[in-house]
Formats: structure tokens, C-alpha cells, sequence
């Protein structure tokens, strides 16, 4: 199983001179992460909100990715493709494909909440269709296949790996395996259970259009901080998870308002317990490897870990020694199990 970062951040629009910061501590993740000899990270699209407000366009960070790292696999999780004139992502990723020298992964999504389509307002019905009919045109950029049009620079790789986001959708799941692409989903609004039926449906898929299943990639992003104790992890992380969670609430209308502080410490623990240690690894290195266990056997083939969910920058490294020691564990007995 691999082992790639994931981030997330919010902004504090309160503090813009703290921005510039948080780009500081993600690189030095990224830094950390090459020197670790993970497999990649993940960076997201987001817009006109604190959550993911980092990242409006994750070329630009992708970029500075580049040049700091040798090895680190640059993996875009997602470009929100109905937002976008499919010819300028083109362009955009065979450049930084080219400033990588070749290791850039792209995962590409529909886009779920109507605000963002402030861009392309009338795309928004529509917009799977749009996403799958952008990635196909995508590709014959990238291969130069098209008569009128021919983008410069062309990618570095001969087929940048394509990815399909999905949050809930199993037909998302299905028409991704069917097109022959890897995936990438998460444990938000889902569990194991939901997890297992995606990866069925998203085999069938691969089934159906004639594709291996054996060289396809199934990524989980799991949100993470491992420590000691569940008590000590829950001490730790419950205040920024939950202000994280809450974040996330409000795009879809749903903020919670604490009244009292007995309230606030009861709705803060409900938060972490409905993911940790089940749906996370929010946890020990006892419950993580169980959960690692788990999705590896349902078909995980890559952790996304997203570490950037609001805890302080000592614990987040903290966590972060103890989630490599548990890739280094994992690897080898990888190894051993590859060489019997």
C-alpha cells in the first residue's frame, strides 16, 4: 500500500497575513514527505470559502511542488473539469508535467455546490456530462490527436494517469472503471460498507470496458493525527476537527451554533467519534493498522493522509513521525510478503 499526504487547509480570511504561513508549513510537509520517501500529495480545487480556500488553483502550488521535490508524485485531487475550459487544464498540467519531469497524477471531479460555478453558471446542470466529455478532449490534447487544435508544451509522461473523484456516486464509481481510470474517494458521509460497494461497483466497471484491475489505483484520503491514546488524540485534535467539520457544514447550510460550552464539548466529541478511530486515522497505531487492514482487503491500493485539518504545527509533525513509522512497518512487510 502507498503512502501520499493530502491537503485540505482552511483560510482564516480574519488573518490574511498568516496565509502566506500555511503555504510556508505545507511545503515543509512536502519537504518532509520527498525526505520520507512518500508516494505523492494531494491537492485539491477549491473556491469563495474558508474551506480549501488554499487552494483556488492548485497549479500554482504544484508548481512550488516541483521545484522542491525530486521523487514526490504531484497529484491534483481534483480539478473541478466544468469550471474550466478543458484546453486551458491542458496547458496548465503538461506544464507542470514538464516542470516534474513526468510525475504528475490528475484526478478530475464534476464539482457538487452551485457557488462555485461562478465561472461557468451554465455548466452546472450539466455538469457530468461536461466532465467526462472535457477529460476525453483533455487526453487528445495531450496526444496531440486533434487536427485544429494543438496545445505546447505536451506532457512530460507518455499518459499522465487519470483519476475520477467520487464522493457518494456509484455510478461515478462505475462509469470510471468502465472508462478505464483510477479512483479516489474518501470516508466522508460514507463507511467501510459504502467503501466496498463503491470499489465493487468501480471493478464491475473495469470489468465491463476490458480493463485490468490489478494495475488500477483505488485511493482513500483519510483524515489524520495519530497519537498515544484515543484519549490523548481526541484531547488533541477534537477542537480543530470539529472547527474544520464545521466549516465544511456551512457550504451546505448546515454551520452548527454552540449555545453553551456543556453543548459545545458534547457536539465536539460527537464529531470526532462519528470518524475516529472507525473512519480515520484519528487514532493509535493499534487502531490504524486495523483500519489500514481493513481497506487494503477491500482494495485500497493509496492513503491519502490529510494532516492539515487545523491542529497546531508540533503536533501535526508529531503525528506525522508516527503515521511514517507505520508506512515503514507496512513496506516492510510488504517486502517480506513479495519475497516468500
Amino acid at each position: 500500500m502507498k503512502f501520499s499526504l493530502s491537503f485540505f487547509s482552511n483560510v482564516d480570511s480574519s488573518e490574511p497575513n498568516r496565509i502566506a504561513e500555511q503555504y510556508e508549513f505545507l511545503l515543509r510537509l512536502v519537504a518532509y514527505a520527498e525526505s520520507q520517501r512518500y508516494h505523492g500529495v494531494w491537492i485539491p480545487e477549491r473556491h469563495f470559502h474558508s474551506f480549501g480556500g488554499l487552494f483556488p488553483n492548485p497549479a500554482v502550488f504544484a508548481s512550488a511542488v516541483a521545484m522542491k521535490t525530486e521523487n514526490l508524485r504531484i497529484q491534483v485531487g481534483s480539478v473541478v473539469l466544468p469550471l474550466h475550459n478543458p484546453a486551458f487544464v491542458a496547458e496548465e498540467w503538461a506544464m507542470v508535467d514538464q516542470l516534474s519531469r513526468g510525475r504528475v497524477d490528475m484526478s478530475f471531479a464534476s464539482g457538487w455546490n452551485s457557488k462555485d460555478f461562478v465561472f461557468s453558471p451554465s455548466n452546472y446542470e450539466n455538469r457530468k456530462e461536461i466532465m467526462w466529455d472535457g477529460i476525453s478532449y483533455i487526453i487528445k490534447l495531450w496526444k496531440n490527436t486533434l487536427n485544429k487544435v494543438k496545445i505546447l508544451p505536451t506532457p512530460y509522461q507518455q499518459d499522465i494517469p487519470i483519476f475520477i473523484t467520487s464522493s457518494k456516486s456509484t455510478d461515478t464509481c462505475y462509469q470510471a472503471g468502465l472508462n478505464g481510470y483510477n479512483l479516489l474517494t474518501h470516508f466522508i458521509s460514507n463507511d467501510l460498507e459504502d467503501l466496498q460497494e463503491k470499489i465493487k461497483v468501480y471493478q464491475d466497471g473495469l470489468r465491463e470496458g476490458g480493463h485490468s484491475i490489478t494495475d488500477k489505483e483505488i485511493v482513500l484520503m483519510l483524515h489524520t493525527y495519530i497519537g498515544d491514546t484515543l484519549d490523548q488524540v481526541e484531547d488533541k485534535s477534537k477542537n480543530a476537527f470539529f472547527s474544520y467539520q464545521n466549516s465544511f457544514l456551512e457550504l451546505e447550510g448546515q454551520k452548527l451554533e454552540l449555545s453553551n460550552d456543556r453543548k459545545s464539548e458534547i457536539t465536539k466529541s460527537y464529531i470526532f467519534k462519528k470518524y475516529s478511530p472507525e473512519r480515520s486515522l484519528m487514532g493509535t497505531l493499534e487502531t490504524s493498522r486495523e483500519l489500514l487492514r481493513q481497506v487494503k482487503e477491500s482494495g485500497v491500493t493509496q492513503i491519502a493522509a490529510l494532516v492539515d485539518f487545523g491542529m497546531n504545527e508540533q503536533d501535526v509533525m508529531l503525528g506525522l513521525d508516527k503515521l511514517t513509522n507505520l508506512k515503514k512497518e507496512m513496506d516492510e512487510l510488504q517486502f517480506t510478503e513479495g519475497s516468500k
